[in-house]
């Protein structure tokens, strides 16, 4: 099968969204499928790129709006694409109205992949965001053949996907546990940050101002409460608000006990995730949709405390592979942190069973289920020509 896959963007840019296009892509062009791919420029030139196997087009961005890059010759681009179906990831409307446009002028198959809600991250941001859930979404989301979603108890408080519940399907998301696995020798790690007698804790997120729903001022705030000078944070991650964290941090009195090692290469990320006793992932809104970097803290043998909200508590469950917590409360975080950090019985068990649950979500099963949907796309539409 000829698929198309179109992101805003591809790595090496970092974020949830890029790390599920690569992974989908990568996998199923393994199980034999030919597989391209279309995103925005950044970080690297535009043009014609072959990663891993596959064929990637990255286009002219000239500027940003809202955190989207704007890409004018998008439309145009995928009028072209020869392919079988495409795939588009939202949250970003503009490439999944040219999916959209696309789809309905060539009658060609398209699926959608709702990671979260627009994150309406100032006032105007706001009111452009309701303008466009309650005015705009319809337009393209009704072409759709069918809209995954990589959580139901997302789905489930989703205003906007209910009401295509018929074409809606749930392929949740996955992690690579040969990447991230326990047993990695980590002590010269743990020793050269000054960690070997901390329980460490570990933030992976962007810095940025369309990131700030993951709650880091949050988790910042709970570590004031808690007062411990045995508990150090790892925060890895980049972007305009790390200097505004760091300063923050320095005012809290916590400058001593919070590491901002910054964006870390693909092949050092997993030394931090074991080098780690918890992930912390503080989200503060529905922009979460799924929370990929708790599978990949249990993927390593850790637990997440975590914000029960999004998709969180699809892939979290309380004192099972984690601890939930109320979102947005500062409080409630410090008591979660406490009890991880005294309860080692309860701490270990419950990385235990994160390795479990993660061994469940492999890519190629996320890829499988994806082809699954696929093959129920064409077929469809086969039926409906006959």
């Amino acid at each position: 099968m000829n698929i198309h896959i179109v992101n805003t963007f591809y790595p090496p840019w970092r974020g949830g969204a890029e790390t599920y296009t690569r992974n989908l892509a990568v996998n199923l062009q393994m199980m034999g499928h030919r597989v391209s791919v279309t995103a925005a420029h950044p970080p690297l030139k535009p043009g014609d790129y072959v990663q891993e196997g596959v064929a990637v087009r990255r286009l002219r961005s000239i500027g940003m709006f809202y955190g989207v890059p704007i890409v004018p010759e998008l439309p145009r681009h995928l009028m072209g694409v020869e392919t079988d179906i495409i795939h588009v990831n939202f949250p970003n409307p503009y490439t999944a109205s040219s999916g959209a446009f696309m789809s309905k002028l060539r009658k060609m198959p398209a699926v959608l992949t709702w990671h979260n809600d627009l994150p309406p991250v100032t006032k105007l941001a706001g009111i452009l965001v309701k303008m466009h859930d309650n005015m705009f979404s319809s337009h393209y989301l009704n072409i759709y053949d069918a809209i995954i979603t990589t959580s139901n108890v997302y789905f489930e408080g989703s205003k906007i996907l209910k009401k295509y519940w018929r074409k809606v399907r749930v392929v949740e998301n996955g992690v690579d546990c040969e990447r991230f696995k326990p047993g990695v020798e980590v002590g010269d790690l743990k020793m050269r940050l000054g960690l070997t007698k901390s329980k460490v804790a570990l933030f992976v997120g962007a810095l940025t101002k369309w990131h700030r729903y993951k709650g880091l001022e949050d988790l910042l705030a709970a570590l004031k409460i808690l007062n411990r000078e045995d508990v150090k944070l790892i925060v890895v991650g980049d972007g305009d608000l790390r200097s505004e964290y760091q300063n923050m941090s320095e005012r809290l009195g916590l400058s001593g006990r919070v590491l901002f090692v910054g964006n870390l290469p693909d092949n050092v990320l997993p030394r931090y995730y074991a080098a780690s006793d918890f992930l912390v992932l503080p989200s503060r809104d529905r922009s979460e949709g799924f929370g990929l970097t708790i599978l990949e803290a249990n993927a390593s043998g850790i637990p997440a405390v975590a914000s029960n909200i999004g998709g969180i508590p699809g892939i979290l469950t309380d004192r099972v592979n984690g601890l939930l917590v109320q979102p947005r409360d500062p409080q409630a975080l410090a008591d979660a942190l406490q009890v991880i950090v005294e309860d080692d019985d309860l701490r270990v068990r419950m990385g235990l069973m994160g390795r479990k649950i993660a061994l469940s979500h492999d890519w190629s099963r996320v890829a499988f289920e994806t082809f699954k949907v696929y093959c129920e796309v064409l077929q469809n539409r086969s039926l409906m020509k006959s």
